[in-house]
């Protein structure tokens, strides 16, 4: 049975620490979905707005997830976070002079006359998204480390630094040939130019790839640093046990050339059947304990400690199996 959580006290991460992470990535995944469709409502004013509220509010939630990291670079002492914290910190505040600019240029606070004048700002955004990139590789990196520590079941993902890299792949195409050079509208029907078509297309991918790809990062970030120092030692044990033992039924299956000769050595007998054992069980069924027991109660997701009369992780979303047995 699952009892205590054993933590590392000397390791582990403090809940304001935590909330500072999950939050900011938090808010920058909703920030990012509700651009992606908002345009879908309508156009007009108010929507420029939102959009432009929607850009400065991402910014601002890398700027807080940068604390958050330096925070937690304080308790940990882990030179790979605070780089990383550095380098966020640094592209955020970039980008979010580079939008400021870009909204003043878009509403006409700044006028000129100079084809070039957009060049700068695409410069920031483009020297952001390659620090971003960077900075996020090295984040995943250092999360790989705790799953080594087993103070978490999830590694780091490479969907932040991937999507990142998509968007400065898509900056710089769009610096160096601008969209509104060879696609444009004439009477609400999209033009392309001959020849261009195929470029249009792979823009198109880079755009919505970015996109989704950084989404899924952040997503995945947060559910990282919720779970972190959260996860029962018994359940690392437990699935040390049960890889133990599917390698063991590999090796007794003899794999592709069969068993004791397999394909070039004759048939043989299969082994016994053996019992299914504890090692055998799912994570699902390494989570929920006996409901007769005193116990501390884990998503069977994520594996994040839930309150005791909680419905749903807060995490991850998961039912709680644990009211459904009571």
């Amino acid at each position: 049975m699952i009892g205590e959580v054993e933590l590392q006290p000397e390791t582990g991460i403090k809940n304001t620490t935590r909330k500072h992470i999950t939050n900011s990535s938090l808010i920058y995944v909703l920030t990012m979905m509700i651009s992606m469709f908002i345009y879908l409502l309508g156009s007009g004013p108010a929507i420029v707005y939102i959009d432009i509220a929607l850009n400065l509010l991402q910014s601002i939630a890398l700027i807080w997830l940068a604390y958050g990291l330096y925070l937690f670079h304080k308790e940990e002492e882990n030179k790979i976070i605070f780089f990383t914290s550095l380098i966020v910190a640094s592209a955020a505040i970039v980008l979010l002079v580079s939008k400021i600019l870009a909204i003043f240029y878009s509403l006409g606070v700044l006028v000129s006359s100079d084809p070039l004048r957009q060049l700068p700002v695409n410069i920031t955004f483009i020297v952001s998204a390659a620090a971003f990139t960077f900075g996020f590789y090295q984040l995943k990196k250092a999360v790989d480390n705790y799953v080594i520590q087993r103070r978490n079941i999830y590694r780091g993902q490479l969907s932040l630094p991937i999507g990142f890299a998509l968007l400065f792949i898509y900056l710089t195409v769009e610096t160096i040939i601008p969209q509104e050079t060879y696609a444009y509208y004439v009477a609400e029907e999209l033009i392309v130019v001959e020849g261009y078509q195929i470029l249009l297309w792979v823009q198109y991918f880079f755009s919505m790839g970015n996109l989704v790809m950084i989404v899924l990062g952040f997503w995945y970030l947060r559910r990282a640093f919720a779970t972190l120092d959260k996860i029962p030692e018994e359940l690392f044990q437990r699935i040390e046990e049960a890889k133990a033992q599917r390698a063991e039924a590999r090796q007794q299956g003899g794999g592709m050339l069969g068993r004791r000769g397999g394909l070039f050595g004759g048939l043989a007998p299969p082994p016994p059947a053996k019992p299914v054992s504890k090692t055998q069980e799912t994570i699902e069924e390494i989570l929920i304990e006996d409901p007769t027991l005193p116990k501390k109660m884990f998503c069977v997701k994520c594996g994040l400690e839930l309150d005791d009369d909680a419905a749903f992780c807060g995490d991850c979303g998961e039912t709680n199996p644990y009211l459904k047995k009571g």
